[in-house]
C-alpha cells in the first residue's frame, strides 16, 4: 500500500511540474508575441508620421526638355555679346552677329601659308624634321604685323606656352570658334572682351622654338563644334 501510494504520488508532482512548465512556456511565449506586436505597430505609426507629400506640379518629364547644349552655347555667347556692347567694350557700338557656315571669315594677316591644315594625314614639319598632323594654318607674316579677328565674337581665354606661345581664343556662336598663336604678349584685347571682324587682336612676334623653321608667322586654328576645321574652308577666298 505504501509503495502504490509513493508511485501516486511522484506520478501526481511529475503530471504538476509539466503542467507548471507548460504553462511557463506559454506565458512566455504570448509575452514575446505581444511585444513584438506591441513594436510592430510603434514602427509603423512613426513611419507613417514620417511620410509627407510630394509635389509634382511643377516636374517636367525629361523629354519635353527641348534646350540643347549648342542652343545653350550660343545664347550664353548672344548674352555676353549683348552685355559687352552695352559695356561699350567693343571698339563701336555696332551689333555683333553670330557665326555660321554661310558666312565667310576674314583673313587674320595676309600671307603665304607655310605650313598647311592637315589633320588626317602627316605633314612634314621643318622645325620638328618629322611629319605629324596639323589643326591650324600657319601663315607667313613679318613680325609686328597686326592680327585681326576672322569674325565677330568673344575674347574666351588668353594663355601661354611654350609651343604656341601667347595664344588668343575667340567664340563666335553657334559652336564657332577661332584660335590665333605665335603672338607678342602686348595684346589689344582682354578675356570677356566682345570684338568686330577686323578689330585688332595683337601683332605677330617670334616664333616658339617649336615653329622656329617657319619664320614670323601666326598660326590660325577655326574649331566647329571643339572639332578642327579647315581654315580655308571658311576664310574668304583671294582676289
Amino acid at each position: 500500500m505504501d509503495n502504490n501510494e509513493n508511485y501516486n504520488k511522484k506520478g501526481f508532482y511529475t503530471v504538476l511540474y509539466t503542467l507548471a512548465a507548460i504553462f511557463i512556456i506559454l506565458a512566455f511565449g504570448i509575452s514575446i508575441l505581444n511585444s513584438g506586436n506591441s513594436g510592430s505597430n510603434d514602427n509603423e505609426v512613426d513611419f507613417e508620421e514620417d511620410i509627407s507629400p510630394v509635389d509634382k506640379s511643377n516636374v517636367k518629364p525629361l523629354t519635353t526638355t527641348e534646350t540643347t547644349t549648342k542652343e545653350v552655347k550660343a545664347e550664353a555667347v548672344t548674352e555676353a555679346i549683348t552685355q559687352s556692347t552695352a559695356d561699350n567694350t567693343v571698339s563701336d557700338n555696332g551689333e555683333l552677329s553670330l557665326f555660321d557656315d554661310s558666312q565667310e571669315m576674314e583673313w587674320p594677316v595676309s600671307g603665304q601659308i607655310v605650313m598647311d591644315y592637315s589633320n588626317d594625314t602627316g605633314i612634314y614639319d621643318r622645325t620638328l624634321e618629322q611629319y605629324r598632323t596639323n589643326d591650324s594654318i600657319c601663315i607667313s607674316a613679318d613680325i609686328g604685323t597686326e592680327v585681326c579677328a576672322a569674325s565677330d565674337g568673344i575674347i574666351t581665354s588668353i594663355t601661354k606656352d611654350k609651343i604656341s606661345g601667347v595664344t588668343v581664343s575667340v567664340d563666335h556662336g553657334n559652336g564657332w570658334s577661332s584660335t590665333y598663336s605665335q603672338l607678342d604678349e602686348n595684346l589689344a584685347v582682354s578675356e570677356g572682351e566682345a570684338i568686330h571682324k577686323g578689330d585688332k587682336i595683337g601683332a605677330v612676334t617670334n616664333p616658339t622654338n617649336y615653329s622656329v623653321a617657319l619664320g614670323p608667322h601666326l598660326e590660325f586654328a577655326v574649331f566647329n563644334n571643339e572639332t578642327a576645321t579647315d581654315p580655308k574652308l571658311v576664310l574668304a577666298q583671294a582676289e
